[in-house]
């Protein structure tokens, strides 16, 4: 196990760390107070959003997302937020005695701090200052972060962002509008607008890091806008029951950036939304656990227009209950960004629906799927693909625990070193070499060839 597995399972024992990252509670569910009204205003803020195309009309869903998407996704909005404050939200120190105006500053959050809530750290920041949260809950304070290279964490457990309803500037409970971002430790709950897409973080920089954080129970649990310069990374984190239930709001959606990379994360469970969705031109999707369950979930994953996506290692379920009926969808809005090519390398596919399509890949792409093992019925591939060692198990007879949602190969399943050498391509090594290890982390693979068929290998 990684030592970051270590820090949750230390957490754990601690009474702060509770599913991926100890957040949302023993019960699953929020506290009881994320569903405030909603304001059918058809408004979203007052602009300055971050020139996506989203689902607005200009770019289509083919009638996939359980509906057609009309106008809930971020939008080509121009102009500045509420009136221009995009560069004076960081505001000055303010004789606070944070430091002497030189980048690097340590500003601390809490009930005992100089700040007492994160955005006033947030009005105070200077770029590549490092904001400490301390655990706890922080009711309704949402806002902008304008400067750049800021380390945001929370310290002693989680620092729980419970938006109660509330929004900045009709959007999200952070919109991140400053480059090159970490954050770290942190609950997002309970946002809504009016336009149905709050998000926990809206972001409109470059650059974007996330690790060891939770998403749930907001309209939209990270919303991404174009970006072609920006490399967004998402690890060990946790997306549960994000969507507003219109099939146009999602777990996660992630524009037009350039490189998009979710590892090791726990997305499930979305409201009629899709667990993940990426536009990204590079999409590196590796060993996470990204399943419907007892949700409604749209899509598994979508990658609507294409892009040169590796895809290794992962869990992939789609639910009984999904009105979409595919588990993963390639291209399906138009093969627009550069180099059409999928990867799907050691995966285990799992359809609790009954019927449907395991992986739909647009005409056009290439795709080359290797040592992926699909369980349930349904159509294995609907478009062209290269398939290599690919093994299908109707049954689930090959999983320890299918209803349970564990994936380990059993003794005598025919996937056991029925796996071929995936090599590399694109510049990427796709040999599996890790496991997820449930929840929000990882592992290494046991590296014994040949390999096992599926996103575990046999111990």
């Amino acid at each position: 196990m990684r030592f970051c597995s270590w820090i949750c399972l230390l957490l754990s024992l601690l009474g702060v760390c509770s599913a991926c990252t100890g957040s949302i509670g023993s019960s699953g569910r929020p506290d009881g107070d994320e569903d405030a009204p909603i304001l059918l205003d058809g408004t979203d803020g007052t602009g300055g959003d971050a020139g996506t195309m989203g689902d607005d009309g200009s770019v289509t869903d083919a009638g996939q997302d359980a509906g057609a998407d009309a106008g809930a996704d971020p939008g080509p909005d121009a102009g500045q937020d509420d009136g221009g404050d995009a560069s004076t939200d960081a505001g000055s120190d303010a004789g606070t005695g944070d430091g002497d105006g030189s980048p690097g500053r340590v500003l601390q959050v809490g009930p005992t701090r100089t700040y007492k809530t994160p955005c006033q750290a947030a009005a105070a920041a200077r770029d590549g200052d490092t904001i400490e949260i301390d655990a706890g809950e922080y009711l309704g304070d949402v806002c902008a972060w304008t400067r750049n290279d800021l380390t945001i964490r929370g310290v002693g457990g989680m620092a729980h962002l419970r938006a109660n309803g509330a929004a900045y500037g009709g959007k999200a409970i952070w919109v991140i509008q400053g480059d090159h971002t970490t954050v770290e430790w942190i609950e997002f709950s309970g946002c809504t607008v009016p336009d149905q897409n709050g998000a926990g973080i809206r972001q409109e920089g470059t650059g974007l890091t996330v690790r060891h954080c939770s998403f749930h129970d907001n309209e939209d649990g990270i919303l991404a806008g174009d970006d072609p310069e920006s490399d967004i990374l998402i690890e060990y984190s946790e997306f549960a029951r994000n969507g507003y239930g219109d099939g146009q709001s999602h777990n996660l959606y992630i524009n037009h950036v350039r490189r998009f990379t979710f590892r090791f994360n726990y997305s499930h469970a979305a409201h009629q939304g899709h667990e993940l969705k990426s536009r990204a031109y590079e999409n590196v999707i590796l060993y996470n656990r990204i399943s419907d369950e007892a949700g409604d979930p749209s899509y598994t994953v979508q990658l609507p227009n294409g892009g040169l996506s590796i895809v290794i290692g992962n869990l992939l379920e789609q639910g009984p209950d999904s009105p979409n009926h595919t588990l993963f969808s390639y291209g399906d809005e138009g093969l627009t960004n550069p180099t059409p090519q999928l990867f799907m390398v050691n995966n285990t596919l799992v359809n609790d629906y009954d019927g449907g399509t395991f992986v739909r890949i647009a005409a056009g792409a290439t795709a080359t799927l290797t040592n992926n093992l699909f369980v349930g019925s349904g159509t294995r591939v609907s478009g062209t693909a290269q398939e290599t060692n690919d093994l299908s198990d109707a049954n689930g007879a090959c999983l320890s625990d299918r209803a349970g949602f564990d994936y380990h190969l059993v003794a005598g399943c025919p996937a056991i070193d029925a796996g071929a050498d995936p090599g590399s391509a694109a510049g990427f090594d796709l040999v599996p070499r890790s496991e997820y290890l449930h929840p929000c982390a990882e592992e290494p693979r046991p590296a014994s060839p040949p390999l096992d068929v599926g996103a575990y290998e046999f111990r």
